[in-house]
This record gives C-alpha cells, sequence and structure tokens, in this order.
C-alpha cells in the first residue's frame, strides 16, 4: 500500500469517526431535551396536583362543615362528626349527599363513581393513557359531598383519579406519544398519593405498581419530580404534621421477641383472609344495586340513607358515628391514644369485640357508599378496617401472651398494611406507606412480614383484587406481575384480519383449488348467497376429496364443515383463542360478532398470533430506545 493509499484511507476513517461522533452527540443532545420535557411536564403535573389537593381538602371541608355544623367554614376537624345540630336527622344527611352526587355522576360524567383507581388503570391500559379533563373536576365535587355529608370513603382514590386526569390532559394537549401520556398519567397518580399521605416515596411505588406496572430505573426519574413536587406543596400550605392523622405517634413500637413474629404471622393470615371477605363482600353490594330497577342516580341516595342508619345507631350506643367520612377522626382516639380503654369505656375481651364489631360495620358503610353509586375512595377505609382488626387482634394477643406481645397499637398499625396489601397486592405500597406515614423504622420486621403474608394469602385464594375484580367482571383481564402474558391481555379485535378472503357454497372444487394455489392459504371460510357464514373448508377437506376422485365440478357446499364451525369473538383474549386452536389442530379460526354468530367480521390466524410477540418485542425495544 502506497502512502497516498494510506493517506485516503487514514481520511475515510477519521470522517467516518468525526460522522459517528456528531451522530452521539446529536443522539445525546435529543436524549436530554428528552428529558428535560418529561421532568419539566412531571414538575408541573406535580404543583397542579398538590394545589389540587389543597383545594380538595379545602372543599371536603366546605361540604362537611355545611352539612354536619351549618357552616360555611374550611376549617376542617373530623371529631366534628360527635356534633349535629338536629339529633336522630342526622341519618338523612349521608342521603341528602348520595342524592347530590347521583345527579352530578347523571350530568357530569360517569366516570368519577365509584373510587377512582380502576378507572385509571383502565385508562392506561385500554384507552393510552386518555382521561377526559373534565373528570377530575367533576371527581372532586363529587367525592367532596360524598365524604363531607357523612358517606364512608375517603379522599385518597379521588386524588389518584384527579391527579391522572390532570396529567393525561397536559399530554393531550401538548400531543405527547402514547407512552410518555402514559408516563404523565403515573407521575398526576403518584402525586396524588404523595400530597394526600404525606408519603412521596409510597406514590411513586403505588404509580409503578398499580398504574405503569413497571420497575425501571428511568422510569423513576418523572415519577420522583412528581411526587416531591406535590409533597413540597403540600407541606407549604398545611404543614408536615398535619398531612396525616397519625403522623409523629406518641410510642415507638418495637418487636419485642423474635416469637412475636408469629403472632403477626397469625394477623397477616387474618388481613389476607378479611380481605378477600371485603372484595367480595363489596361487590356483591354493588351487584345488588346495579339489580335494582330505579334510576341511576336514586340509588347513592338509598345507600347513604342505609349508612346514615348505622351512624346514628353507633352514636346511640357508643356515643361517636365512627364510620361517617374517611374515619380520620376516629383513628386516633380508637387506636392509638394511650388512655384508649378509658376513653371508650371497653376493656380486655370486650375492648377487642367492640373493635372488630366497629370493622364489620366500617366494610359494611363503604359498600353501601361506594357500590350504590357514590364517589370516594377505598384507600382510607381499608385502612381503617385493617387497624380495627389489627388493634381487636392486638387485644386479644396481649391477653394470651402478655409477655412478648407488643401495644394493641403496633398491630394495629401492622394491620392497616397487612390489609390494604391483601385487598390490593400493592404490597410495597404497603409497607412504605405506613412507615413514611408513623416515621417509625422499628416496626419495620413485622410489618413487611404480615404484609407478604396476607399479600400471598389473598392471591391464592382470588385471582381479582379490590381494584381488579371490577375489571374482571366487565372481561377487562388485568395482572400485578411485572411480566404479563400478552397472550392474556390482547384482544382478538387488535391483531384478526378484516378483509378476509372467502369461498362461497356455490364456487366448484375446482375453483377453489385455483384459489388455493394463487393465495398460497390452507382453507377459506365459507359464505352462503345472503353474504352469511356456514362453514368452513380446509386444505384437509380437498385432499380428501381429490383422493376420492370427486369431480372438479362438484359444489363446495357438499364439501364444507355444514356443523357449526369454530370461531371467535372480536372481545376475546388471544390465550382463549390459542388454547382452542391447539385443541382442534386449527390454523385459522373465523371470527364473528358476539350477537349473531354467522355474521363473519374477521379471521385470526398462528400468524396472527406470532405477531403479539413481535409487536411486544418492538414496544419494549421503543421503551429502551425512548430511555437510553
Amino acid at each position: 500500500m502506497n502512502a497516498a493509499q494510506k493517506t485516503q484511507d487514514s481520511a475515510k476513517y477519521m470522517a467516518t469517526e468525526n460522522s459517528a461522533k456528531a451522530q452521539t452527540k446529536k443522539q445525546r443532545r435529543a436524549d436530554t431535551r428528552e428529558y428535560l420535557q418529561l421532568g419539566s411536564l412531571a414538575m408541573a403535573v406535580g404543583i397542579i396536583v398538590g394545589l389540587a389537593s389543597i383545594a380538595f381538602r379545602g372543599l371536603l371541608s366546605l361540604t362537611h362543615n355545611f352539612f354536619f355544623l351549618g357552616e360555611v367554614s374550611f376549617r376542617y376537624d373530623a371529631y366534628q362528626h360527635e356534633f349535629f345540630a338536629y339529633g336522630w336527622l342526622v341519618f338523612l344527611i349521608p342521603a341528602i349527599g348520595g342524592l347530590i352526587v347521583g345527579l352530578i355522576i347523571k350530568y357530569g360524567a360517569s366516570e368519577v363513581k365509584g373510587h377512582g383507581v380502576p378507572e385509571v388503570m383502565y385508562a392506561v391500559m385500554k384507552n393510552k393513557g386518555r382521561i377526559k379533563a373534565k373528570v377530575g373536576i367533576i371527581k372532586a365535587f363529587a367525592s367532596a359531598i360524598t365524604i363531607g355529608s357523612g358517606g364512608s370513603a375517603g379522599r385518597e382514590g379521588p386524588m389518584v383519579q384527579i391527579g391522572a386526569s390532570g396529567g393525561s390532559a397536559i399530554g393531550q394537549f401538548l400531543g405527547l406519544s402514547d407512552e410518555k401520556l402514559r408516563t404523565l398519567v403515573g407521575c398526576g397518580a403518584a402525586a396524588g398519593i404523595a400530597a394526600t399521605f404525606n408519603a412521596p416515596i409510597a406514590g411513586v411505588v403505588f404509580a409503578l405498581e398499580l398504574i405503569l406496572l413497571e420497575f425501571k430505573t428511568k422510569s423513576f426519574v418523572p415519577l420522583i419530580v412528581s411526587s416531591v413536587s406535590a409533597t413540597v406543596i403540600s407541606h407549604l400550605f398545611i404543614g408536615e404534621e398535619l398531612a396525616y392523622p397519625i403522623y409523629g405517634i406518641a410510642e415507638i413500637y418495637i418487636l419485642r421477641s423474635p416469637y412475636e413474629l408469629l403472632l403477626y404471622l397469625l394477623l397477616g393470615l387474618l388481613a389476607g383472609v378479611l380481605a378477600l371477605f371485603f372484595i367480595k363482600f363489596f361487590y356483591r353490594i354493588e351487584e345488588f344495586f346495579q339489580s335494582i330497577k330505579i334510576q341511576d342516580f336514586v340509588k347513592p341516595m338509598i345507600g347513604g340513607l342505609l349508612v346514615g342508619a348505622i351512624g346514628l345507631v353507633t352514636f346511640d350506643v357508643f356515643g361517636h358515628y365512627f364510620i361517617f367520612g374517611t374515619g380520620y377522626g376516629s383513628i386516633m382516639p380508637a387506636l392509638l391514644s394511650e388512655n384508649v380503654s378509658g376513653d371508650l369505656m371497653y376493656v380486655g375481651g370486650k375492648l377487642a369485640l367492640f373493635m372488630l364489631l366497629l370493622m364489620f360495620l366500617k366494610m359494611l358503610a363503604t359498600s353501601l357508599t361506594l357500590g350504590s353509586g357514590g364517589s370516594g375512595g377505598l384507600f382510607a377505609p381499608s385502612l381503617w378496617i385493617g387497624g380495627m382488626m389489627g388493634a381487636g387482634f392486638g387485644v386479644f394477643v396481649n391477653l394470651a401472651f402478655p409477655g412478648i406481645a407488643a401495644p394493641f397499637g403496633a398491630y394495629a398499625l401492622v394491620g392497616m398494611a397487612a390489609f390494604f396489601a391483601g385487598t390490593s397486592r400493592a404490597v410495597l405500597t404497603s409497607i412504605i406507606i405506613l412507615f413514611e406515614m408513623t416515621s417509625t423504622y422499628e416496626i419495620i420486621l413485622p410489618l413487611m412480614f404480615a404484609c407478604v403474608v396476607a399479600t400471598a394469602v389473598s392471591k391464592v385464594m382470588s385471582r381479582g383484587t379490590l381494584y381488579t375484580h371490577g375489571m374482571e367482571m366487565m372481561g377487562i383481564r388485568y395482572s400485578n406481575d411485572r411480566e404479563v402474558n400478552v397472550l392474556e391481555t390482547t384482544e382478538v379485535s387488535a391483531l384478526m384480519t378484516r378483509n378476509v378472503e372467502v369461498v362461497t357454497e356455490n364456487m366448484t372444487l375446482g375453483e377453489v383449488i385455483n384459489r388455493i394455489l394463487a393465495t398460497g392459504h390452507r382453507g377459506f371460510p365459507c359464505i352462503s348467497a345472503d353474504g352469511r357464514l356456514c362453514g368452513i373448508i380446509t386444505s384437509s377437506d380437498i385432499e380428501a376429496a381429490v383422493r376420492n376422485n370427486l369431480d372438479r365440478q362438484s359444489r363446495v357446499c357438499t364439501l364444507i364443515k355444514l356443523c357449526q364451525p369454530e370461531t371467535a369473538y372480536p372481545d376475546e383474549y388471544l390465550q382463549d383463542v390459542l388454547e382452542r386452536m391447539a385443541e382442534m389442530d386449527y390454523g385459522y379460526i373465523p371470527v364473528v360478532e358476539r350477537s349473531d354468530s354467522s355474521k363473519l367480521v374477521g379471521i385470526i390466524t398462528r400468524k396472527d398470533i406470532i405477531q403479539v410477540y413481535q409487536m411486544r418485542s418492538k414496544d419494549k425495544k421503543d421503551k429502551e430506545d425512548y430511555w437510553k
């Protein structure tokens, strides 16, 4: 090689290197812009949701004071439920609130009915993160009236939906991609939890566990930015010590003995079983109200009337409404107060039975409030129910094992997290949120142990959760697992071929053979003269006809499977269809309308199912490229 050639090759090499470096710099600048864009939007979502949380608290205070005290005031004190100016007429207050909420839902947005989180999960899973902007605003008013008038519900679920709708509205306005839009929805949900619970870490984990269903290091960035921003806003307006009612508990609970873990094991088992009971009970109540043949807007009023009756009875018997509203006002006196026995006038076994009774009454009140169509969250009621369960259990074990058992307040705290873990299967969120709410690390071992046990029991005994059971009832399959079987969550309609090659029953054998040779297909749906599906004809049918020396002028109608052919529906999941394909050894299945099994709308083949995995792989690669 001469000197000139070497110089030329060196110049080409340098040009290639410079081009590669320029391309790398260009890609880094693009990635930096992406990070800054999404980070800035996440901060904006966090600030907006933080302010919305403050506004929602004020709206809740206003409605509570108006309904129970007849005052126009933003000062909120849950203990004021102990006073009502009109005595026994208090039972009408939740009914009035329910009627107002029913009308808001009817003329505003049906999406605000219920507890909010499933609607956000549905939007991310089935609607690419798109939520109507008005949903958040209407949800705030409907939930504030439900809770403020005494309905048994929490404010966390509404804040998740309010935050998610805010993030979705911003993303849709800016025309962001589906992936970025879903991320902003997750940011809004995380900010809603963070601002409400003063728990920024739990907000992030909640969004990852239940909304986005992914654990990637780089996915934390926008979620953390949004969660921190919302928490800062919350602190600025209401202060850290007021963010949650059990913040800064006086007594630090510790694990007194390694043997005490056996008691927490029993608590976790109990929490898992009760969580399953509550899930089934809640949706049975909801199904009951759905079956009542009256106007939907009246149903929340009926639920509110029943809740009001329960509250009136508890006040007459115990001197406190207990089950009204979020229940925060009764968590401290009933579970964590140092003078709880004197405050409640019960000791020993009677105290435990009293707490377990309140637990079941809260289950009933919450199911009636939200199952009838009210608007609110299930997060706070789940903590309240779990707290009462844990406290009652703690009283019993203190009576039985006074030497090793911690104060029953410790079991109340662990019970809160364990019961929520059992109902939601968001085990990390359950652990972290109690840790952040109490700032008590000493209880972390029993907390982790009981939450894991409760989650395992719930998962073994039931497929659905408090958030996903309703989706399952609508035929929408959902999985909390990080690696979801894509065939179990993809509908036939997403991949079926709509322009179907067909043969008619009047075609000849020779014509069908020519069609197979021309298209390469191994079979066709066969339709009648009026376009109705009447059977299928496969290559094996043709081969059998040729072996039997059937005349090539014979009509298809003599060959097709005249019995009802195996078909699929557009809203079926590919996993179910694939199992039938394997069982029948079919390479394709016609797709028909569910309401009319003779109307052909498409065809699904093994090739289509393989394409699902190709699409999934491409989606994963796009996500990885997005975060490079």
